[in-house]
């Protein structure tokens, strides 16, 4: 996998990859509205995110949908650190806030 590093074996007798720390692959989104998206556009090559949600929001909807947010299908991200894999698949997350006016911030790190 792109920017990741081989970690020791787990508990369960399995390796993994560990996400490198890097500023270059860190993007942030402002997110306002309850009816209009925010997109990101995931790299080719990412298989790891980590979406992290600021601490003073509500939290914010996602989904990773080409063309439209879908309220069937969307997740709640509450405040905090998000680690998901994303192998292949979509490569749009859409966002939308819980509240209009209340602006949270998502930063997106790949890997």
């Amino acid at each position: 996998m792109a920017n990741t590093i081989p970690t020791a074996v787990s508990s369960l007798g399995d390796a993994f990859e560990a996400m490198l720390l890097d500023s270059a692959r860190i993007t942030k989104v402002s997110v306002t509205s309850t009816t209009t998206d925010v997109a990101h556009e995931l790299r080719d090559d990412t298989t790891l995110v980590v979406l992290n949600v600021d601490s003073g929001s509500a939290g914010v909807l996602v989904c990773r949908l080409d063309d439209a947010f879908d309220d069937a299908h969307d997740w709640l991200l509450q405040p905090g650190q998000h680690p998901l894999g994303v192998p292949g698949g979509e490569r749009t997350l859409r966002f939308r806030a819980l509240a209009d006016e209340t602006e949270t911030t998502v930063r997106i790190q790949e890997n």
